[in-house]
């Protein structure tokens, strides 16, 4: 909800970083042609952080299936 997505924005934040964008998903996390996750990915940079409540927010697919998305 927006108020988790403010404190962990705010977290962020505190502990020094920037917040270039945030995400959010109509999606089902166990897909993968999912239209933010993808702006996400194409919008990261080298060295760029990605932060999520949870790693299921981000993918629900199996860790070596998530990985190939990156």
């Amino acid at each position: 909800d927006l108020q988790r997505q403010e404190a962990i924005i705010g977290n962020a934040r505190a502990s020094g970083y920037y917040v270039a964008a945030v995400y959010r998903e109509k999606a089902s996390g166990a897909r993968s042609d999912r239209p933010e996750l993808l702006r996400m990915i194409e919008d990261l940079q080298p060295g760029e952080v990605v932060i999520a409540e949870k790693i299921d927010r981000i993918s629900r697919l199996p860790l070596v299936e998530a990985e190939r998305l990156v």
